[in-house]
């Protein structure tokens, strides 16, 4: 895929991913399915947008997870390859005629319960009512406000390269950003068009199925996952997009340089998208 000018809506969002319940004691998995999509039609927390179904379902039959039994560690990898910030996940239990839902929403780059609740109804009777209510308490529990910061604190690694920059070891989790927002947030920190050509010279690039492992010549590695753009999410796990801090001078157009890349191809970085666009972001120092 060739690098295009796409324009974006001028927000940044985290992303979150719901992945379909587990079916427990008493019931089928057709059944649970029905129920974590009444709750998906509900769940819509402030500050996020939601990561399509066909997109998850793509991960885990990459990853080959069998969707009616996969661990909480596997969603979390799940998440982490979908570059979420948190997915929700869930059990319901059919016990003496009663539904049992528990509903928890996990950080991805920590592995810990962030929200849970539940709810419980008669074997027969209507749950969407129920599944409403449980959907938009969740949400307001993990609403994010303008004043709330989420940048992510991982580490930075050294790969050998002759300018000695370090580069993060994860993007900033579950977050795209228009170019200005980018400059404005992180200045020198954000890379400029010669930092990602010289990893791309210096680093052996290895596709790993969702993305790149990079590797220094001092054996260091980061990954660079295929995150795509904004809110287009059939993107994710194909194509990869990157903010540099370069603008062209001989352009007057409100654009910029960015690292693109798909499996089959990495940027020379002359490609150049409108700063309007949210594109992910790796940082350095």
């Amino acid at each position: 895929m060739s690098v295009a000018l796409m324009v974006m809506a001028n927000v940044s969002a985290q992303r979150v991913a719901v992945l379909d319940f587990n079916a427990g004691t008493g019931v089928s998995q057709a059944d649970v399915d029905g129920i974590s999509a009444i709750f998906n039609t509900y769940f819509s927390p402030k500050g996020y947008t939601l990561v399509e179904r066909t997109s998850i379902d793509r991960v885990i039959d990459e990853q080959d997870f069998q969707r009616s039994k996969m661990t909480q560690s596997q969603m979390v990898r799940v998440g982490e390859l979908l570059n979420v910030a948190k997915v929700v996940i869930g059990d319901v239990n059919l016990v003496m005629g009663q539904y049992n839902i528990d509903v928890r929403v996990v950080n991805v780059e920590s592995g810990t319960i962030l929200a849970k609740d539940g709810a419980t109804w008669s074997s027969g009777s209507s749950y969407r009512t129920m599944m409403s209510g449980l959907a938009s308490r969740l949400a307001n529990q993990i609403a994010i406000t303008p004043t709330q910061s989420t940048i992510s604190n991982s580490e930075y690694v050294d790969l050998g390269l002759p300018s000695g920059t370090l580069w993060k070891t994860k993007n900033e989790k579950g977050f795209y950003y228009t170019w200005e927002e980018a400059v404005d947030h992180f200045g020198d920190k954000l890379p400029s068009k010669q930092h990602f050509l010289e990893l791309k010279a210096f680093c052996d690039w290895t596709w790993n199925g969702n993305g790149y492992l990079i590797i220094g010549s001092n054996g260091n590695s980061i990954e660079l996952p295929a995150t795509g753009m904004g809110q287009i999410n059939e993107y994710v796990g194909e194509v990869g997009f990157y903010w540099t801090s370069t603008r062209p001078t001989d352009l007057e157009d409100a654009v910029a340089y960015a690292m693109c890349f798909t499996k089959d191809e990495i940027s020379s970085l002359n490609g150049i998208c409108s700063t309007d666009c949210q594109l992910s972001v790796r940082l350095i120092k």
